[in-house]
């Protein structure tokens, strides 16, 4: 029976590297994870919400991978990043509803989430994005359309809005206003507020004349909601 030896085997092998400590490991997690948040949000507000993911990722100086394992899809990164924004919507149509005149709510409540999307530190299309039920931004969403609904309909029935209008007609103003904000942000970024006025003067009741084409109904909202806008359909939108 041999004896144990007492030297390596392999004299030119390079010394074992030293395992790097858990917290090092954890610190750099922790760093990565904010590089692709604040990528996101500079990404999510510059191409929109629907801007692919590798995109974030190479924002952010980290692998496609990494950028999964913090985020394994994008309804996780969107809830890391547009929780905050959807609250702020949430915020002003609770304003509204709070308005002694129910005119100037709606009117407080279109410029002021029109103007939370226009802005630079804004989320195009967020407020024409379908959320996936039982998420937090799905909630959120719910909870604006709840109070956007009662916004409307204290003005129609307040009779300072045309009798005929409801709650689904606010998704033309949301759809025209995230396309003029696309186009023309650039060139004139106050433009939006002439598109919004036509619409405040549209939903007068003075001049209202008989439309004889129904209302959206609330699933042809949604429906129009899970469709990807040309811009996300140009890039090539990536889960």
């Amino acid at each position: 029976m041999g004896c144990p030896k007492d030297h390596d085997e392999h004299p030119d092998r390079p010394p074992a590297r030293p395992r790097r400590p858990a917290r090092a490991e954890r610190r750099d997690s922790i760093r990565n994870r904010e590089r692709i948040i604040a990528a996101a949000q500079a990404v999510f507000q510059r191409d929109g919400i629907h801007a692919p993911l590798d995109h974030i990722a190479a924002e952010a100086g980290v692998g496609s991978g990494t950028l999964y394992r913090h985020f394994p899809d994008r309804l996780d990164l969107w809830a890391s990043v547009l929780t905050e924004p959807l609250q702020a919507h949430l915020a002003t149509a609770q304003a509204a509803l709070a308005a002694d005149d129910p005119w100037d709510g709606l009117v407080a409540y279109l410029t002021s989430s029109c103007e939370l999307e226009a802005a630079t530190s804004g989320y195009l299309n967020l407020m024409s994005t379908h959320f996936e039920g039982g998420s937090e931004l799905a909630l959120l969403r719910t909870e604006i359309q709840r109070a956007t609904e009662a916004v409307v309909l204290r003005a129609v029935d307040a009779g300072v809005v045309r009798s005929d209008l409801v709650p689904e007609d606010l998704l033309f103003v949301i759809l025209s206003h995230s396309k003029v904000v696309e186009v023309t942000g650039a060139a004139a970024p106050e433009a939006w507020r002439r598109n919004l006025a036509f619409y405040l003067d549209a939903f007068r009741p003075e001049g209202a004349h008989l439309i004889d084409v129904p209302p959206l109904t609330p699933r042809q909202v949604l429906l129009s909601m899970l469709v990807p806008s040309a811009r996300s359909r140009r890039r090539g939108r990536a889960t």
